[in-house]
């Protein structure tokens, strides 16, 4: 067998968890494990792998695990994915291993949106899309000339998708059992925390239905995540038949299925009976990116407007699909007593499964635009990008009220809770191999 041509290796840069830090919740923490679940990363990597010619040796270091980084391998290069609370971090890598001669490929969806900021940690830096630039920059590795920077000129047609190369994580150090799963690129709708449609573009782009049912017939587990949002889109019928599409073809397989969302959400029940019958047993949704749900929090929420909210978190438990609440705090349209109005809100609504987060100016949102354009940006500490910090300057809020009241949802939604009332969705599959 022939030595390989080139060696690469992925790097995962540590994070610091959004609970991770404040004292008072650790008990919460380590009774209800929410916020410090161990998941593989993000698929950007996996996929990489899987686009590299055999001759090419392909490892991964999970530094947000706890794996050691040999920053005196003789590899070829070093490619670190990241986002923002791991920014700090991936640069203190890169510029240790530039230090020692060995070149950095820095990609993501915090490079991608500042660029700018990355590329003197890095000999290249991938913005936006990897898959279509991926040959590219290994042509270049090879022959010594790689350029400081790679975009696409064109949107990556997702038939040419392959399956993640899973295998590159080493199973036995993750506490949880399951994967992620890619469906659609892009998004139409500007929410305002998200980098998406910048990212990936304003339009919707499918992943052929047989692909994805390969993709969840070749997993090890039984339980994973659709990971795009999109596909929760109302009125887009094209988008609902999709994903009904890929229930019928899930049905029957004995899956545990996480959807996510927003409270932009399809008003009829039986759309959620169907998405059940299809394995869905989880819909992770978050609250304040979107229009709905900021009217929602917000104190001149209307007495129809609570209760459309109210009813679809009911449609969801209604057909057997667990509602996992993700609840942001800190908006312009928010004031003081939105956290009150939070906790009324899950009670009301019998929401048993809930976390809660400080909006946050990630760059490439429009929130992050807004806040650096006025100038309400407190610091740029990475580290406590994470949701779990202030790194704003609020409007109705001072800076500490906007922390305590965040502080006070987690310690008043999960008093008294059963955790194994919580966790049920997660609990009886994880270890249940295919």
């Amino acid at each position: 067998m022939s030595a390989p041509s080139m060696s690469l290796r992925f790097i995962y840069p540590r994070f610091r968890k959004f609970l991770e830090g404040h004292e008072r919740l650790r008990p919460l923490v380590q009774k209800h494990q929410v916020g410090n679940y161990a998941m593989p990363p993000p698929l950007g990597l996996p996929i990489l792998a899987s686009l590299t010619p055999p001759d090419v040796e392909v490892r991964l270091t999970d530094d947000n695990i706890g794996q050691t980084i040999d920053f005196d391998e003789k590899v070829d290069a070093v490619a670190i994915s990241f986002f923002t609370p791991q920014a700090r971090r991936a640069y203190e890598i890169a510029d240790e291993f530039r230090r020692r001669g060995t070149r950095v490929i820095l990609g993501g969806i915090h490079p991608s949106c500042i660029p700018e900021e990355a590329q003197p940690h890095a000999d290249a830096v991938c913005v936006g899309e990897g898959e279509p630039v991926w040959n590219e920059i290994l042509t270049d590795l090879r022959e010594g000339k790689l350029k400081p920077r790679y975009k696409p000129t064109g949107e990556y047609n997702l038939a040419d998708l392959p399956v993640a190369r899973r295998d590159i994580f080493d199973g036995k150090l993750y506490n949880w059992k399951a994967h992620l799963v890619l469906v659609t690129r892009g998004c139409p709708v500007r929410c305002t925390g998200c980098p998406i449609p910048l990212k990936e573009g304003l339009d919707i782009r499918y992943r052929p239905v047989d692909k994805v049912i390969e993709d969840i017939d070749g997993m090890p587990y039984k339980q994973f995540y659709i990971i795009d949002d999109t596909v929760m889109l109302p009125n887009k019928r094209r988008i609902q038949k999709y994903l009904l599409e890929i229930m019928e073809k899930t049905a029957g397989k004995g899956l545990s299925i996480f959807l996510a969302s927003t409270m932009m959400m399809d008003p009829d029940p039986a759309f959620y009976r169907k998405l059940a019958a299809g394995g869905t047993s989880s819909m992770y949704t978050v609250f304040g990116f979107d229009r709905v749900s900021r009217r929602l929090l917000s104190a001149d929420c209307t007495a129809a407007e609570w209760q459309s909210g109210i009813d679809l978190v009911r449609m969801n438990e209604d057909a057997g699909i667990h509602f996992f609440a993700s609840f942001g705090v800190g908006t312009e349209d928010q004031d003081p007593g939105v956290f009150d109005r939070i906790i009324q809100f899950t009670r009301e609504a019998g929401i048993d499964l809930a976390e809660f987060y400080i909006e946050t100016p990630f760059p490439g949102t429009p929130f992050g635009q807004r806040m650096e354009a006025e100038k309400r940006i407190l610091h740029r500490n990475y580290d406590l990008w994470n949701t779990g910090n202030v790194v704003f300057k609020p409007v109705n809020f001072t800076e500490d009220e906007l922390l305590q009241g965040w502080q006070r949802l987690w310690e008043e939604f999960y008093e008294g809770r059963d955790e194994r009332r919580t966790l049920r969705t997660f609990q009886g599959v994880a270890d249940r191999p295919v």
